[in-house]
């Protein structure tokens, strides 16, 4: 399923994000073992002050991959956008999460998260040690 929705979005033209909302994109980033470019779709946020990655579960290979590079690109509709990332921790990352999980409307994609509905950046700070959250900074920055 991953490889088809993948195919899909490297050829369709993406909408725009708008700010407080999430569109699906391409990920790729260099494997952390064999450094050959690994491909994922992702649900990227898009906050005031750039875009984030939210990941409700931080040993899945897309996260560990981008924590061992630093570096990754957003791709969709034929467009490379390269970033270099950072991973955030406490409130910003609380924060994300939950803006994220408040533009999202995939029950299942919510619950994977194992929060309450529509959950405040309080009730996200518990659980952060087994998430991952990444700022997208312009590669060009």
């Amino acid at each position: 399923m991953n490889t088809q929705m993948t195919q899909r979005l490297l050829v369709t033209e993406p909408d725009q994000i708008p700010v407080g909302g999430y569109g699906l994109r391409v990920l790729e980033v260099p494997g952390r073992r064999s450094g050959e470019p690994r491909r994922t779709p992702v649900g990227l946020l898009r906050l005031e002050d750039g875009y984030r990655l939210v990941c409700p579960d931080r040993t899945r290979d897309w996260p560990s991959n981008l924590i061992a590079a630093g570096h990754g690109s957003v791709l969709a509709g034929g467009r490379r956008d390269d970033y270099r990332t950072e991973e955030l921790h406490g409130r910003p990352a609380a924060e994300a999460v939950s803006r994220y999980l408040a533009a999202v409307d995939a029950p299942w994609a919510v619950a994977a998260f194992g929060l309450p509905d529509h959950p405040t950046p309080e009730q996200v700070e518990p659980a952060l040690d087994r998430m991952a959250v990444f700022a997208l900074v312009p590669a060009q920055s």
